[in-house]
């Protein structure tokens, strides 16, 4: 081989190993038939109330009151509202409940005062729709009003339908427990509501 030859083949490998040193490198195991996919963001699987509560079943819990001799359940995520004085009164958000004693009028049952009531609560809350009055099946002696009404939510300010169901469950002496569960047409919980209402006791 001439010398001239030889030093043709040096300058050729030198160029192959000077193109192959400057190509970019892929990573170990890289996909070199095309470029790999965009990563993807998984979908939150979380699910909200409309109110922007975490959703889901809240566990109930018990409140006594040893000095009006009574106790009722309530959802534990609710706080009591102060200042009631014949009762008691909690609210979660746009939700509420109040438990209230009244004495029956005199030769009035727990049906009557639920009817002569319906006028009162029309009155004070705007758009007041019965959709119904009845005899509880679960709740002993008690009578069911359920009604649906307009109001405003006081998280979003937007208006808002509300749902209620209001227990009229007779007590001795003549005097009777009311007890009135209101929230967003879209969370009505009926069992949920009965729940409370059984949870109802008096202490003494």
């Amino acid at each position: 081989m001439s010398i001239r030859t030889t030093i043709l083949l040096v300058l050729a490998t030198l160029l192959v190993a000077s193109i192959t040193s400057c190509a970019p490198k892929q990573p170990a195991g890289a996909n070199t038939a095309g470029p790999a996919p965009a990563a993807v963001a998984p979908e939150s699987t979380g699910i909200t109330t409309p109110n922007g509560e975490a959703g889901g079943e809240t566990a109930l819990v018990t409140y006594a009151d040893a000095a009006q001799g009574f106790s009722i359940a309530y959802p534990g995520n609710w706080t009591l509202v102060p200042g009631s004085t014949a009762g008691v009164q909690f609210a979660g958000g746009d939700d509420s409940m109040k438990l209230e004693f009244a004495q029956l009028p005199a030769g009035k049952d727990a049906m009557a005062y639920a009817k002569a009531d319906v006028v009162a609560l029309s009155a004070a809350y705007p758009g007041f729709q019965q959709v119904g009055l009845a005899a509880s099946t679960e709740v002993k002696n008690a009578i069911v009003l359920g009604f649906e009404a307009k109001g405003f939510s006081r998280i979003t300010g937007k208006p808002v339908l509300l749902r209620a169901d209001r227990y009229y469950m007779p007590l001795s002496s003549g005097r009777i427990a009311v007890l009135t569960m209101v929230t967003a047409n879209n969370r009505y919980d009926r069992e949920g509501v009965r729940d409370i209402a059984l949870s109802f006791k008096l202490l003494k």
